[in-house]
């Protein structure tokens, strides 16, 4: 069975500042925009004569900007699969966006908006290249609202060149004001490939960041929007449900160029380049750059760096019953040493992060790398 399915939409209005997503400019796509849908559907086609998906219970149309696309396009794709009660989130920017749009994308099957904000100051969005206004944010959500959206969730990108601490607790009262279900807090990371990391521009130091996570955590759940994972914050019933399948290792399904898949110790990724993605599916390949056989030790492993991530942590019954093991005896060092740091805690058979834990949770997942 394969609950999750992620599809890659790799286009964009134009390639942001910072980011190292692969994506293209519309302009450099030529015909293979128009053409996307149909080779989609083919890839579809081709995993479908292999492996037998199921009905599945998450959809995720990712990117890029799958909001470029037309509702009937999504509609169209969605009527292929077996969705029944599934949450189907689509990925928007607001400059892709109307009220008309939005109606249509809901009646299309969307049920789950993820709205790329990343921030509500004109500066910070002209310095990272968006194409959006804050207006058009707030203008998008009012219209996601009046369309039927009632699970709407907006990105915020912290640790900006340039922003201060009062900066980002003013990005989090203008977020807060929007009422959505879902808020999604990343902090900014530069690769050397993407245009600021050319540039030589650094984001800002790890203790601002972590100053600027916690200031978060005590808005937003405050506001109750509760953290359940080190990056995510969601009222009650409304976290995730295809983020929570990666972070428990649940199989998924991944298609177009660069996505990646999982089905229990099988990995693997797509070419990250949409000619040659298009190429192999059109000759009736699976576009494949490569894949793995995961041992039990990396399956273990990995199961526990992921789960750690959610805040519920990992529950070691539930654990010992998929993977034959308890992993307070697999990584008894390894908890130990992690519990003396201050970074682990346990509560009865629940294994999870400290709240120190969760500001240095890169120091803990890879203790068990």
């Amino acid at each position: 069975m394969i609950p999750s399915l992620y599809v890659h939409v790799p286009f964009c209005l134009r390639k942001c500042n910072y980011c190292d997503f692969y994506s293209l400019p519309l302009s450099a796509a030529g015909d293979l925009f128009r053409e996307y849908p149909r080779l989609l559907e083919k890839e579809l086609t081709l995993w479908q004569s292999r492996i037998e998906p199921g009905s599945f219970s998450t959809v995720y149309f990712g990117g890029g900007t799958p909001s470029l696309l037309e509702p009937e396009t999504i509609g169209h794709f969605l009527s292929l699969l077996k969705t029944e009660q599934a949450e189907i989130t689509l990925e928007a920017n607001p400059e892709t966006l109307d009220a008309q749009r939005l109606s249509a994308f809901r009646e299309a099957g969307v049920n789950r908006l993820s709205l790329g904000v990343q921030s509500f100051s004109p500066r910070f969005l002209e310095a990272m290249g968006r194409g959006h206004s804050p207006e058009q944010s707030r203008r998008a959500i009012r219209d996601a609202r009046k369309a039927g959206f009632g699970n709407i969730g907006l990105d915020l990108i912290f640790g900006l060149p340039g922003q201060s601490l009062e900066d980002w607790a003013h990005e989090l009262e203008e977020a807060l004001a929007l009422e959505t279900e879902h808020i999604s807090l990343y902090g900014l990371t530069i690769s050397q490939d993407c245009p600021w990391g050319k540039a030589g521009l650094s984001p800002q130091n790890d203790d601002l960041q972590a100053d600027m996570l916690e200031l978060a955590t005590e808005k937003l759940n405050r506001a109750g929007i509760l953290q359940y994972e080190i990056a995510n914050f969601a009222r009650p019933g409304f976290a995730s449900r295809h983020n929570r399948a990666y972070w428990r290792r649940e199989n998924y399904l991944g298609l177009g160029p660069a996505a990646a898949g999982c089905i229990r110790n099988h990995r693997w990724n797509n070419v990250c380049d949409l000619p040659r993605w298009a190429a192999a599916v059109e000759k009736g390949e699976l576009p494949l750059e490569g894949e793995e056989l995961l041992s039990m030790d990396q399956v273990i492993a990995e199961a526990m760096f992921l789960g750690l991530r959610l805040l519920e942590g990992i529950n070691c019954l539930d654990f010992a019953a998929q993977y034959g093991l308890d992993p307070r005896k697999r990584f008894k060092r390894e908890i130990s040493r992690m519990k003396k740091a201050g970074l682990l805690e346990e509560d009865e058979n629940q294994l999870h992060l400290s709240r120190r834990g969760i500001l240095l949770g890169d120091a803990v997942f890879a203790e068990f790398v």
